[in-house]
């Protein structure tokens, strides 16, 4: 009788414990929104994405004009996994955090990383199944650009600047460095003013990879011209902005426009987006999948 009064007791403590277990959740998650969408009989096929509603959409779009599914008409850069209406490969998306998109590779079919994520993992980026092409409606909208203080968009700084960014050295310098990680959008003849006066360094803020390794590469070309770049490395997306705007930072290189749009939003600042020097595309890179066709068959 004894026994049996234990197990009494002890029963609904376990099952409340067993329950609690099993309702922790991981950051990666697999979505079920593609269930939705008509499915043809096909072996599930697992796709790693990014979870946030901007990669996310980017990611979608690239699974549709490479053949995988289709999007609802008219969502473009909007697009979420409810947006899936036709499914005919079965097509499970694995959502995470854009950065922690490429430790979930091992576990998928498939994953659709960004290129600077792909770059910081190592990943071949010569290797991949399918890439955002650089004519594409997130190149237009993603491209990384140089922004400065409204009021200095014309300085001599500011011009050499840009100058320099758009130039041989730098196209040839992204094409050999990152095959295909990052595009460079080149604008312009590459002709960089001399420096006139004494202050002739131009200070800009940036992240490490790529945006700091691309300014590196055109330091010698605007010193033939006089001038002295200074890059300083940051590791966040908030406090160059704050540098730039309160002058410690003749300009940086780090965001798009988008994002610049909010910050400005958010902060009521006026910081401006000029010249677009690269894009860092979305890509598909293989694990379990050597070949988009494979798929298909």
């Amino acid at each position: 009788m004894r026994i049996k009064s234990f197990f009494q007791a002890a029963l609904p403590a376990f099952l409340t414990f067993s329950l609690l277990a099993c309702s922790e959740q991981t950051n990666t998650q697999v979505s079920d929104n593609t269930t939705s969408a008509p499915v043809t009989e096909h072996k599930q096929i697992l796709v790693g994405v990014p979870n946030d509603a901007t990669n996310e959409a980017r990611a979608l779009l690239l699974l549709q004009e490479n053949g995988l599914i289709k999007l609802k008409d008219g969502v473009g850069l909007e697009a979420t996994a409810n947006d899936i209406a036709e499914n005919p490969y079965n097509i499970k998306l694995v959502e995470s955090p854009a950065e922690m998109v490429s430790r979930t590779l091992q576990d998928v079919d498939f994953a659709v990383i960004n290129g600077n994520y792909a770059l910081s993992a190592k990943l071949d980026t010569e290797n991949v199944l399918a890439r955002e092409a650089s004519t594409s409606e997130a190149a237009e909208k993603y491209g990384n650009l140089i922004a400065v203080a409204k009021g200095k968009e014309d300085s001599p700084k500011t011009k050499a600047l840009i100058a320099a960014l758009n130039s041989a050295t730098t196209k040839n310098f992204i094409d050999t460095q990152y095959k295909g990680a990052v595009v460079g959008l080149i604008q312009g003849d590459g002709q960089i003013p001399d420096a006139q006066g004494s202050d002739t360094t131009i200070t800009v803020g940036a992240t490490p990879s790529p945006h700091a390794e691309i300014l590196q590469a055109v330091k010698s070309d605007l010193e033939q011209h006089g001038w002295q770049l200074k890059v300083v490395e940051y590791q966040d997306y908030v406090q160059p902005n704050i540098a730039v705007n309160d002058g410690s930072l003749d300009a940086n290189f780090f965001q798009h426009q988008p994002y610049l749009d909010d910050y400005n939003s958010k902060n009521k600042t006026e910081i401006v987006g000029l010249n677009k020097i690269h894009f860092e595309p979305m890509s598909a890179y293989p694990n379990k999948i050597k070949s988009l066709d494979e798929i298909k068959k």
